[in-house]
């Protein structure tokens, strides 16, 4: 092969080496960036699991104190969660309960239906409102008497 008639070809085999890695690294920063993204929503669904949890064990807690049935009055709540709670910054926690009722044995058992939500991420719509995460837990506690 003559010099003069290859004298472009390591240019062209530069550039298309350089158009080939530049289009792997996008390809690996956006696996990377996606990766971090459900990263962040496993961590906050967990938050607000345990957000939920914990909304759920204090209004069991109110109908049950010192494991007694005291199952009169049960109000829907917001908690506040302390603010050196390091696990859960950025969540909140609320409360709604249910009466209901169930047939055992031929009785009407009164009971409530009690629903624990936790919310973790941004609220108001604002820099990530994709990351925003819920979770909710449900118990039904009964009198036993």
């Amino acid at each position: 092969m003559c010099p003069k008639r290859a004298r472009g070809s390591a240019l062209m085999i530069a550039l298309f080496v350089i158009v080939v890695m530049g289009g792997l690294a996008a390809a690996l920063g956006r696996l990377l960036g996606d990766s971090s993204e459900k990263y962040t929503v496993e961590v906050r669904g967990l938050r607000a699991l345990m957000a939920a949890q914990g909304a759920l064990e204090t209004g069991l807690y109110r109908l049950y104190p010192n494991g007694h049935w005291q199952g009169q009055v049960c109000e829907p709540l917001t908690l506040t969660l302390p603010s050196d709670a390091a696990g859960l910054v950025d969540c909140r926690a609320r409360l709604s309960c249910d009466v209901i009722t169930a047939e055992h044995n031929g009785r009407t058992l009164k009971g409530w239906r009690l629903i624990g939500t936790g919310e973790c991420g941004d609220e108001g719509g604002g820099a990530s409102p994709d990351f925003a995460v819920s979770r909710s837990v449900t118990a039904e506690a009964f009198d036993s008497d």
